[in-house]
């Protein structure tokens, strides 16, 4: 990767005025007057992009994400500061723009590669690649009104990464392909990195920052937080979309008060001096007698962490207060996918752990789940929960059917997305990063051999 800067920006800022009316916004710039109220979706942002970087930028929606975009593809100007951009420059910014409806494919293709600035016998040699790239069939030959949303997209994308160009600029864009389409799309992004060419992409995907960025920028409310290496960018913006309250416990809230010394010794490290992630008593499904105090996710050296790599080992704590007498309790967790499908869940009377018969007001207790993400790369929330049963009914749970268990149970306290956490590929970029395709990794082989006709004995 080259040293030559292409992209630099220097203390860039951009305000949007705020008018209470269309008359009042005619009436400003009739007679030159200033404006009371401002957005500011950028304030003093400086940043240097070198020639061949795999560039992504990360953060929550408002963020000033795609100002940035706009105003490094020529498309806005700063309210203040200076930018140099090195090169010509293709930018995917918004699904379909400069595309005629009333157009075929192939006819827009053509238009937008002459408006990058590629003559007529680059493109009618570019066209059949444009054309292949795309796989849309004889959509091609068709008006682009008649496309869906990811033909659209196929069509663009195919246009932009034809035209060769010195930087290529990517918003979201990608998001819309399937998964078939979007490896294609990274291996051709990286095939253009290769020959120099730098790509900034803006993206909601903390597979996509993880795996194929070399730098990340974070963004918040015009800001940059963060600048460097992907996985810390990720695990920042995960820490910035926790729907909860980070604060200290006391510290009686520090000590453990129940399960053996066996017990406690197979958690890998130390338990915390707190628990980070605190929900507020009414976000939480509660009857009175149990309430979730605090929890958290850790890795396996104990360090508290939101971005795991497919078949790490996370560890979940809670720590729940006992308000109200109860018998002997049942801590559970469930995990379960950002669309809501539950994909694990267990609690304590399945694992068979150590617990007591029965819990006095004033008790505090202390769980701890371990599970291996043997699962898909993507975003996940963790609900936990913590039932009771009378001493009787637990001491019979193994005669027991599931329906009369789950009939006789107490729910106490239930905390609906307590944690979150994103799981990403392992490192590299070959098939190994996607060792299998869903949700889960299952027990399965696959093999291939050759046959003949006088040999079926393999099929």
């Amino acid at each position: 990767m080259s040293s030559e800067i292409v992209v630099q920006l220097d203390g860039v800022s951009k305000s949007y005025g705020i008018y209470k009316s269309s008359a009042h916004r005619l009436k400003t710039l009739l007679f030159s007057c200033r404006n009371s109220q401002t957005f500011t979706a950028l304030s003093n942002v400086s940043m240097n992009i070198r020639k061949g970087e795999f560039v992504g930028i990360i953060g929550r929606n408002g963020s000033g994400k795609s100002t940035l975009l706009q105003i490094m593809a020529g498309i806005l100007s700063p309210t203040c500061g200076s930018v140099s951009v090195v090169g010509r420059v293709a930018a995917m910014l918004e699904l379909g723009a400069g595309f005629n409806p009333d157009f075929t494919g192939r006819e827009n293709a053509r238009l937008n590669a002459q408006i990058l600035g590629m003559t007529a016998a680059e493109i009618d040699a570019a066209l059949p690649e444009i054309e292949s790239f795309a796989d849309i069939g004889e959509f091609f030959n068709r008006p682009v009104i008649t496309y869906s949303s990811g033909m659209f997209v196929r069509l663009a994308f195919a246009v932009q990464a034809a035209v060769n160009p010195d930087i290529l600029i990517i918003d979201e864009a990608l998001a819309v392909g399937d998964v078939f389409f979007r490896i294609k799309c990274y291996e051709r992004l990286n095939r253009l990195r290769e020959q120099g060419c730098t790509v900034i992409l803006v993206t909601h995907s903390a597979e996509d920052i993880m795996h194929y960025c070399d730098r990340a920028f974070l963004f918040d409310h015009g800001h940059i937080l963060y600048e460097g290496d992907p996985t810390t960018a990720v695990n920042h913006y995960y820490a910035l979309g926790q729907d909860v309250t980070h604060k200290p416990q006391d510290a009686a809230s520090q000590s453990a008060i129940m399960g053996d010394a066996t017990a406690r010794s197979e958690l890998a490290f130390t338990w915390p001096a707190h628990l980070p992630d605190t929900i507020a008593v009414e976000k939480q499904l509660l009857d009175g007698h149990v309430t979730l105090l605090g929890s958290g996710i850790f890795n396996e050296t104990g360090t508290g962490t939101h971005v795991f790599h497919q078949y790490d080992t996370v560890f979940i704590l809670a720590e729940y207060r006992v308000e109200k007498d109860i018998g002997t309790p049942c801590a559970g967790m469930v995990l379960r996918t950002d669309r809501n499908i539950v994909l694990h869940g267990r609690h304590t009377g399945q694992s068979n752990s150590p617990v007591p018969a029965s819990l006095r007001a004033g008790d505090r207790i202390r769980v701890w789940h371990k599970v291996r993400l043997d699962i898909g790369a993507g975003e996940y929330v963790i609900d936990l929960g913590l039932s009771s049963w009378t001493p009787d009914t637990y001491a019979q749970r193994e005669r027991l059917s599931m329906s009369e268990l789950e009939s006789s149970a107490m729910r106490h306290c239930v905390a609906t997305a307590a944690c979150r956490l994103s799981v990403v590929p392992k490192a590299g970029r070959s098939f190994s990063t996607q060792p299998f395709y869903g949700l889960a990794d299952l027990p399965s082989s696959s093999q291939l051999e050759r046959s003949t006709d006088s040999d079926t004995s393999t099929l």
